[in-house]
């Protein structure tokens, strides 16, 4: 896997959408070359004219990013990236064009654009789809050996498989001589000393240790051995770490926290920075969604009886706790028990109104005002109620751990995962909130602030 400030990174989708950025860029010149041409014009090449240029790609990219062009489900169905392709593309093109509205100067023309937006559209859904049809299985992809047939191989073979932005092809399960055999189709090792020559007669790149052995369990010499030969070696922490982005629970032991490279919450430049960007973006989001929000209040005031606004008391930084501000999606006396309760699939308490509010993720907006104050970032772990964290701690390992950054309206746990309504779900939310604790950086944030796109256009598992 490739790393890019701390993140882990795809070299089979690196890849696509390199290839993407050289298409764009090559048929914003295509496109001008052929409208030129056909006015007998010549092809000349200024600075403002290579901008201009250039400009198509900078806003189409971050958009297919943003959008959900390379992830798991839309690298490996046509159904899935053909729609997000389209709504970042038009909308692509409707930001290049208010910028070529905005700056007259930049040479581009409107009939240059269309033609340009057209080219890219053509080319690269031929390039998905080739990918799609023939390269999944490639050169890019790596072919790779789980070691261990226990509980908890298949887990491991289920997510190989269903991560195609990976690369990666799991050829064997290698069941060890006194190793458990929960595997049925797993190759039963009588001999550990044969394991080199196995994994080189399946011309395997890596091994992925499948369970949790005791030292001498554990076949050390053969595995040096196979490093050596150029195998790479990988735990499962590694695995999930690498490939899925999120931290397993199942194997995380406190002394791997301490030692472990990250969880350093960035550098004083880096949180600096981080406070800025919340300011500039919170400022500029308020005065965006205004209309969005006055349309809100007057449909939440008109509908329901109540007001518009509601307080909650969640956790934040360090365990402290503050009031985040949301638009009211609940009937009033929601929880007539007194007991807070997670919020449950298609949830009698919820308005009309606030079913539509929080599917498009409207009812977040006023938290805005929560990062601005300070208590909030726009990227960071989701606060929890106080009466949740208390039962959390008790029964989740390292749930407290998740308060050493500030909490967020967006996250990397939530463009990754559904909605979380139980304890169950929680907990693997905060495997990914580790990795973002572990993995912290700019680029990750601005990252997870572009996907959030997708999550609020292509809404999936909201309640």
């Amino acid at each position: 896997m490739a790393r890019i400030f701390r993140h882990h990174v795809s070299p089979i989708k690196l890849t696509l959408a390199v290839t993407d950025v050289v298409l764009i860029t090559g048929c914003a010149f295509l496109a001008e070359w052929l409208r030129l041409s056909s006015l007998d014009l010549g092809f000349g090449q200024s600075s403002t004219s290579l901008i201009s240029k250039f400009a198509i790609p900078l806003f189409a990219f971050p958009l297919l990013l943003g959008f959900g062009a390379y992830q798991s489900d839309a690298m490996g169905d046509m159904k899935v990236f053909f729609p997000r392709m389209i709504v970042a593309l038009v909308t692509g093109f409707l930001l290049t064009a208010a910028l070529a509205y905005l700056l007259p100067t930049l040479p581009l023309w409107r009939s240059i654009l269309l033609l340009s937006f057209g080219l890219s559209f053509a080319a690269i859904l031929v390039s998905h789809a080739g990918f799609i049809l023939f390269a999944k299985d490639s050169f890019l992809g790596r072919r790779i050996a789980i070691l261990g047939a226990g509980p908890q191989a298949s887990a491991l073979k289920f997510e190989a498989d269903n991560s195609p932005e990976a690369g990666l092809k799991v050829v064997a399960v290698i069941a060890l001589p006194a190793g458990p055999v929960d595997y049925e189709d797993s190759i039963k090792l009588d001999d550990v000393q044969i394991l080199p020559s196995l994994i080189e007669e399946l011309n395997c790149e890596l091994i992925v240790i499948g369970d949790r052995f005791d030292n001498n369990a554990l076949p050390v010499e053969s595995l040096i051995a196979c490093k050596l030969s150029g195998v790479q070696i990988m735990d499962r922490l590694a695995f999930f770490e690498e490939v899925r982005g999120y931290v397993d629970l199942v194997s995380t032991k406190a002394d791997w926290i301490i030692f472990a490279e990250g969880f350093k919450g960035g550098s004083i430049l880096e949180r600096g920075a981080k406070r800025a960007m919340d300011i500039v973006i919170s400022v500029a989001f308020l005065m965006l969604t205004l209309p969005i929000i006055l349309a809100s209040v007057l449909a939440i005031k008109l509908t329901s009886r109540g007001p518009i606004f509601y307080r909650q008391e969640r956790v934040g930084l360090n365990g402290k706790q503050f009031d985040v501000l949301k638009l009211r999606t609940m009937k009033v006396d929601a929880e007539v028990s007194g007991v807070p309760e997670f919020a449950k699939e298609k949830d009698p308490r919820i308005t009309a109104v606030g079913g539509f509010l929080r599917r498009t993720r409207i009812d977040e907006i006023p938290q805005t005002l929560n990062v601005l104050i300070g208590d909030m970032s726009f990227v960071g772990p989701r606060p929890e109620r106080p009466y949740f964290v208390d039962q959390l701690k008790e029964k989740v390992p390292f749930y407290a751990e998740r308060h050493c950054l500030k909490p967020g309206i967006t996250g990397w746990a939530q463009i990754r995962y559904p909605y979380g309504a139980s304890f169950e779900d929680s907990r693997r939310k905060l495997e990914y909130d580790l990795y973002y604790i572990k993995n912290y950086s700019l680029f990750l944030d601005l990252l997870i602030i572009l996907q959030t796109l997708r999550v609020v256009l292509f809404p999936h598992g909201v309640r």
